[in-house]
């Protein structure tokens, strides 16, 4: 009599979840260094030129105003 049963083989393959959470650690890392970078580089640009235009008297003035509200 033949043999009739089968064997099948199943290849179980693993997936490093703990890899993908740090890839998305760094690529979420790098996208909050590159929107505080932008921001820096705006209040840079604003702070030079409110110094352009007014002077350090007129910026020291304007935050002065701006904080106390007189």
């Amino acid at each position: 009599m033949k043999d009739t049963t089968k064997t099948t083989q199943v290849t179980q393959t693993t997936h490093d979840t703990h890899a993908d959470m740090n890839q998305a650690g760094k690529m979420g890392l790098g996208m909050v260094i590159t929107f505080a970078g932008l921001v820096g580089a705006w209040g840079l640009a604003c702070m030079i030129g409110a110094l352009s235009t007014q002077g350090i008297g007129g910026v020291i003035n304007g935050f002065m105003t701006a904080i106390t509200g007189m």
